[in-house]
């Protein structure tokens, strides 16, 4: 047997037919008997041939074309990169560093230039990963921007066009470039799988839901996960998938989650929450159903991976205050008689149904008010808390409006007195309590709710204030109709054992909060209309508190506790007190041994110091001299689970990961409010029949540029493999395709054996109602035989009787022949009755 050839280091000083060294691109491999190329990020053997092996490597023309593209790379960032030393080889023997050290360095230089090569992972692009690279930008541009699948056919002969001294661009045209499938099997598969590694990463997560209507009738339930990123270092939302449905009940839909989340790899022991699903009308609390099957899969995962059964499952922080306090406002009003929905309809509809009123509106208004520009605001009902801006602008056009429904219109159009809209719309202006009542809404609208709503609405993390906010909210909204002396010094808790609804505690009518406009207003209504709106008003504050007492989580303890986690309260003893409440209601995450541990870390923590610009930054503007902002608190979070012990260790363990699994609780849908505009730009009328791959694979892409480039294609780092998924995006299209028409096929045939199977029903169904007919009328020949049979016997007697010989001959012959028949009609009644037993059989059984 012939000895096996090693890899020797003298071949790096060899060079090839146009100069160039190979100890450019050679390394020894994993074995002496084998070698690799950088170039062509390979290894290969060399036992049999040795150096020859690697000669005719290096005479390929993939070889050559990949060391042009090399040499090529580095030259280009040489000039951006400080300049490297270069390590002069001499062929003499002597030399600056050894050739067995050059032979398994990360990295070599070319003799002449001097230039540093990188070699495996950090290798440089070959032409035709350049190409799929420009292939990737786009199709991350096309979902980013919202192009359409039409759109691109073309781009790259365009591209080849505009560049044409460009090789990428020239064989990016040449390529048949589906950008369906690459975006679907491609980049979107890639970003999926990048997620599910960063949320593996993070010790715990949530899943946020919203719910939206796809153009053309079926529901889509875009589902996020929020956790903390070890990649950004700190808290984010992601997209990573839609589900669509017609009718699906809560029931398919969690045995759908839990297949997706299993499939996709995703530790369903690491779920820790899960958000509401908000509909597009706002309604909450209806996935109660789902969240008991994945509290029930959860706890049993649990059980299963831990071998003891675990007390809690699925951590809950109340309902989303920002729809609890939208739904507050709504309902408060809602319950009144003011009805305001309706005298908005009719403001909005009157002008909607025609072009032309909005005209002469406009016209009308430009004689009254030349500074006019502005025309009211429709009505929609799903985000009711918004209505405040028309009413505002109603209020500023309340003269006007007068004018042209009063005055205008009566004297244009004499038949609008037959108009059912116009007659409501005038008695509403004739009334002066209709003018107060919108006042007293835009008070109530701008001050208490609106700024609350918008500062919830941003997309901030507050899971550690929340509760201080709701319970601040609440305090406002008692202050404005209960006495102080009920309010003062009282605690969130407290605040929920006040008689609000008790008349004895509320505040005199001159004392009532409902604004200064709204008092002015006040002066036009006479004495008991005043008091009948005050009535309102008392009724309208009681509602509403009502309705926050029972949708805001003032009484969720574990929201409560939360507020440990503020850097100012670090070192008090309640944030301590919180901290272990909460380590000891979660059993799922800490054990005994790690509650010991995060006591001692927060003792440490305590007495760390820490600096103010960890959480505080200041911004001087023109305005104020100094104004003292906050950073995020994953942001302060993230500089201190960094501080490292004197063994360079992390000195926050226990507390990081409890930190981490807290601040990834989600406390409502901001993060993703974003979700109809991009389904909308995605789902467009021309568009609706787009599958939901295809919705997964735009949305996955789309959130990868959000998340990887901040939203700019350009700034997405393209790895190898980002462009190795791209690869293989046709490959697994092909088997995508394979299978959908393995399923199309087993289900054409299912479809044809059950047709079958029908037919066969059927001709049994008809063989058994032939049977029955038959048996019918068998039935019917034995009874008139039996008939005959008892007529004979009858005249057989009565022969006997009179001695009369030739009756009774004929009556036994009669009595013979019917003997016969019935004999003949019992056998073929027996007969069809065990066909039909057969029959009844198979119909059971099939």
């Amino acid at each position: 047997m012939p000895k096996e050839m090693t890899f020797s280091s003298k071949w790096l000083l060899n060079t090839d037919s146009t100069g160039k060294s190979y100890g450019i691109w050679l390394r020894q491999g994993k074995k002496k008997t084998a070698f690799i190329c950088t170039a062509c990020n390979v290894e290969l053997s060399c036992a049999n041939g040795g150096w020859s092996n690697v000669k005719n490597h290096a005479e390929t023309s993939k070889h050559v074309q990949s060391v042009n593209d090399t040499l090529e790379f580095a030259l280009l960032n040489s000039s951006n990169t400080p300049k490297l030393p270069s390590i002069n080889i001499r062929t003499t023997g002597s030399s600056n560093i050894s050739t067995s050290s050059l032979a398994t360095t990360g990295a070599t230089t070319n003799r002449s230039s001097g230039i540093q090569i990188k070699n495996n992972s950090d290798r440089t692009w070959t032409h035709t990963e350049k190409v799929m690279r420009a292939e990737c930008y786009w199709t991350m541009a096309t979902a980013q921007l919202g192009f359409s699948y039409d759109a691109s056919q073309n781009i790259p002969q365009l591209f080849a066009l505009m560049f044409p001294d460009s090789r990428i661009a020239t064989d990016l045209a040449k390529k048949d470039c589906q950008v369906s499938y690459v975006m679907v099997h491609g980049t979107a598969q890639f970003f999926v799988h990048e997620l599910v590694k960063d949320v593996l990463d993070a010790p715990a997560y949530s899943l946020v839901f919203d719910e939206n209507t796809i153009v053309g009738g079926p529901k889509q339930l875009d589902v996020h996960i929020r956790y903390w990123s070890e990649y950004k270092h700190g808290i984010t939302t992601r997209y990573w998938r839609s589900i669509v449905y017609t009718n699906g009940t809560s029931e398919i839909i969690g045995r759908y989650l839990i297949d997706l989340l299993k499939v996709d790899g995703l530790d369903l022991c690491k779920l820790f929450q899960l958000g509401e699903l908000i509909t597009n009308r706002d309604n909450t609390n209806v996935n109660k159903p789902i969240e008991v099957m994945l509290e029930k899969e959860v706890r049993s995962d649990r059980e299963i991976k831990t071998g003891f059964a675990v007390g809690k499952g699925l951590v809950t922080i109340g309902s989303c205050p920002l729809h609890a306090i939208q739904n507050a406002f709504m309902n408060g009003f809602t319950a009144s008689k003011w009805q305001i929905e309706d005298i908005l309809y009719d403001f909005s509809f009157f002008f909607a149904q025609s072009s032309a009123r909005s005209q002469d509106y406009l016209k009308v208004t430009e004689t009254i008010d030349e500074g006019f520009d502005r025309f009211l605001k429709q009505f929609v009902v799903p985000r009711w808390i918004e209505i405040g801006s028309i009413i505002e602008r109603i209020i500023k056009q309340w003269p006007i409006l007068i004018d042209y429904f009063i005055t205008y219109l009566p004297k244009v159009n004499k038949t609008i007195a037959t108009n059912d809209r116009w007659r409501r719309i005038k008695d509403l202006l004739e009334r002066k309590q209709i003018l107060v009542l919108f006042h007293f809404f835009q008070y109530l609208y701008k001050h208490p709710f609106w700024k609350r709503l918008v500062w919830l609405q941003k997309q901030k993390l507050i899971v550690h204030i929340l509760y201080e906010e709701c319970t601040d909210f609440l305090r406002n909204v008692l202050q404005c109709f209960v006495k102080d002396d009920l309010l003062i010094n009282k605690t969130g808790k407290q605040l929920l054992t006040v008689q609000f609804d008790v008349q004895l505690n509320q505040k005199l009518e001159s004392k009532i909060e409902i604004g200064d406009s709204t008092r002015l207003a006040l002066n036009e209504l006479s004495a008991n209309d005043r008091n009948v709106f005050f009535k309102d008003v008392r009724d309208i504050y009681v509602m509403i508190t009502r309705e926050l007492l029972r949708l805001l989580p003032l009484g969720n303890d574990l929201l409560r506790h939360l507020q440990f986690m503020h850097p100012l309260v670090r070192q008090q003893e309640s944030a301590r007190t919180s901290l272990m409440i909460v380590a000891r209601d979660l059993p799922q995450m800490l054990s005994g041994n790690d509650i010991d541990e995060l006591h001692a870390e927060w003792r440490m923590y305590e007495d760390e110091n820490i600096p103010d610009e960890w959480y505080e930054q200041v911004s001087v503007t023109s305005e104020l001299p100094q104004t003292t902002r906050y950073h995020p608190i994953d942001y302060y979070w993230k500089h201190v689970l960094s501080i490292k012990n004197s063994s360079g260790n992390v000195k926050f363990v226990v507390l990081g990961k409890l930190v981490k699994s807290l601040l990834s609780l989600s406390h409502g849908n901001s993060d993703i409010e974003s979700d109809l505009s991009e389904n909308e730009m995605f789902v467009t009328d021309d568009r609706s029949s787009l599958n939901i791959a295809t919705i997964n694979g735009l949305r996955a892409t789309k959130e990868g540029v959000r998340f990887y480039g901040a939203g700019k294609v350009h700034e997405v780092p393209v790895s190898k493999a980002l462009v190795d998924s791209i690869d293989l995006a046709y490959s697994r299209y092909s088997t995508d395709q394979e299978k959908t028409q393995q399923i199309i096929k087993d289900k054409e045939a299912l479809n044809a054996s059950v047709q079958l199977l029908k037919e066969n029903e059927l001709r049994l169904a008809e063989n058994e109602q032939r049977l029955i007919d038959e048996q019918k009328s068998l039935q019917n020949e034995l009874d008139n035989a039996s008939k005959m049979l008892d007529e004979a016997n009858y005249r057989l007697q009565a022969a006997i009787t009179a001695k009369n010989f030739g009756d009774i001959k004929t009556a036994h012959l009669l009595i013979e022949s019917v003997s016969k028949k019935m004999g003949f009609l019992r056998t073929q009644l027996r007969r069809n009755s065990d066909y039909l037993s057969e029959i009844r059989k198979k119909l059971r059984y099939e």
